[in-house]
């Protein structure tokens, strides 16, 4: 019995210690269409974890049983951002334990998210990270514990 409370306390406490910090500012806002909120930080400043300036925050939209996704861009203050501005292309990262895969998202028709196809993924949670240029910026999106 005591080792068994010695085990448990001993899982319960390294809990604690683990590391989340994330990749820019804590955001508090809602999502407009039912995804998950994240700041857009600078490429460059990935490393800086809450530190990290916000340039934009962003919108992932994603089914949990397919593999349709939509990314939404918009201000600081949630307004939708005129998409012209930035690279028809998004370059994305599904990350698993175990490995990585790549997937684009185009420039939807009507200019006002990206969209495409993500990997089907082996378990949950996993993480999408948005890589998105917008003229001479590159900017870095992370969307953590997904489902």
């Amino acid at each position: 019995m005591k080792s068994l409370m010695l085990l448990l306390s001993l899982f319960l406490s390294t809990n604690l210690f683990a590391h989340d910090e994330g990749h820019g500012p804590a955001i508090k806002d809602e999502s407009l269409k039912g995804g998950t909120v994240t700041a857009i930080i600078a490429e460059k400043d990935v490393n800086k974890g809450r530190k990290a300036q916000m340039v934009y925050k962003g919108e992932l939209v994603h089914e949990s049983r397919g593999q349709d996704v939509k990314l939404y861009v918009y201000s600081q203050n949630m307004r939708p951002l005129d998409m012209t501005k930035f690279k028809n292309e998004v370059k994305a990262v599904q990350i698993e334990r175990g490995g990585k895969k790549e997937f684009i998202l185009k420039l939807d028709k009507t200019g006002k998210f990206f969209e495409g196809q993500r990997p089907k993924n082996k378990r949950v949670p996993f993480n999408i990270d948005v890589f998105i240029k917008q003229d001479d910026k590159k900017l870095f999106g992370a969307f953590d514990g997904l489902d």
